[in-house]
């Protein structure tokens, strides 16, 4: 059957919209393509016109997706994921891995690593995207994600089980304070929690209870922490804490290069488990590819590896 008699949208037009629709922004869907704003938006009332509806509720400053526009999401990206198997299972791609994750975990964990396994498996090419909220419980267009077990949604229903999410612990997460040994060697050490009211305390904006949660660990009042300084970028708070601003509420497999380098050193010698774990999530789906399963068995070999030799701090 022809092309014409299906009726078929453009087709282009599909991957402007799930850009757009994922974005829920036609500004961050032309950063992403490498177009205007503009041609996200013309590509995305060309489709509207085609299905004869809209698909986003237009506001003052920006868009949303209206309830036609959330399901229809959710069939091109289950479409647009069956045209890119069918390309792959007919040899016309290269072998791709499509990583999302944390982008604490992504820069101080994953990366340190990942040389490992495209070594190992250069056929495979990697896609990573970095996010601060953990796994959108509506996404489905990626193979493998990092996040905290506190941050991940929970996953929409299903009514495909191609489609369910399944989760691998990586490693328990910790909290420890630590800083730079010039800032240790100039206030001296320490000898309870409470000293550290005293001093000035650095921590990541998006794990801003990371502090209360230590001090309440140590059965200790959190301090005001209205004078500490906060990072959007977990790399921005090791950066201020090793060039000695201050202490920080770290998470020790995050930091294990620069524990290990002495440019960061535990203000106190006990550590205390954090209320998350890391985690690796995957679709149903992802399972069955062989380039899922490579990178699955390699990360769960790394985490264990890491832990038997007491990386985690």
């Amino acid at each position: 059957m022809s092309a014409t008699l299906l009726n078929l949208p453009p087709l282009e037009s599909l991957r402007f919209f799930e850009a757009a629709a994922r974005h829920e922004s036609f500004v961050r869907a032309g950063a992403e393509l490498g177009v205007t704003p503009a041609a996200v938006a013309h590509r995305v009332r060309t489709l509207e016109r085609h299905l004869a509806t809209s698909l986003f509720n237009r506001r003052r400053r920006g868009v949303e997706l209206n309830r036609r526009g959330r399901a229809y999401l959710k069939e091109v990206q289950r479409i647009l994921a069956e045209v890119h198997a069918a390309g792959e299972r007919l040899g016309r791609r290269a072998r791709r891995l499509r990583i999302v994750s944390v982008e604490a975990v992504a820069e101080k964990w994953l990366m340190p690593r990942l040389a490992g396994f495209t070594a190992a498996h250069p056929d495979i090419a990697i896609e990573i995207e970095t996010n601060h909220r953990g796994v959108d419980p509506e996404r489905r267009d990626f193979d493998a994600w990092l996040a905290y077990s506190g941050e991940t949604a929970a996953p929409r229903p299903v009514t495909r089980a191609e489609d369910t999410l399944l989760e691998d612990t990586l490693y328990k997460e910790n909290l420890r304070p630590v800083c730079s040994p010039a800032l240790l060697n100039e206030r001296g050490r320490p000898r309870i929690p409470a000293d550290l009211h005293d001093w000035p305390l650095l921590y990541d904006l998006g794990w801003d209870a990371d502090w209360p949660y230590w001090f309440a660990r140590q059965g200790r009042p959190s301090p005001d922490l209205s004078e500490a300084s906060g990072f959007r970028l977990y790399s921005m708070l090791v950066r201020a804490a090793v060039n000695g601003s201050g202490a920080a509420i770290g998470r020790p497999m995050l930091i294990a290069q620069e524990l290990e380098q002495e440019s960061l050193v535990r203000v106190f010698k006990r550590q205390s488990a954090a209320p998350e774990r890391c985690c690796l999530i995957t679709t149903a789906a992802a399972r069955h590819r062989s380039e899922v399963q490579a990178f699955r068995r390699w990360i769960l070999r790394e985490a264990r590896s890491k832990a038997r030799t007491g990386a985690h701090g």
